[in-house]
């Protein structure tokens, strides 16, 4: 269930900066759209930047796994 909560807020996170500046983005704003509390967020991050740093080595590992599937089908 955690992986499923840190998805959430990694999309939430990424939904709020299409709407606002990085520095506007404060934690009840992810809470809320994730429908969790506070607590749970502390849970899964230390901070809105460690929410930050999951994002960027989830899409870094997203993207070099569709690198080797593209260059395994060469």
């Amino acid at each position: 269930m955690s992986n499923i909560t840190k998805k959430q807020l990694e999309e939430a996170l990424k939904q709020c900066l299409l709407q606002k500046p990085f520095d506007k983005i404060t934690i009840s704003d992810l809470t809320e759209a994730c429908g969790i509390s506070r607590m749970t967020f502390y849970y899964h991050f230390k901070d809105i930047y460690d929410l930050v740093e999951y994002s960027c080595e989830e899409d870094g590992k997203k993207a070099l796994q569709n690198l080797i599937i593209k260059e395994t089908k060469q």
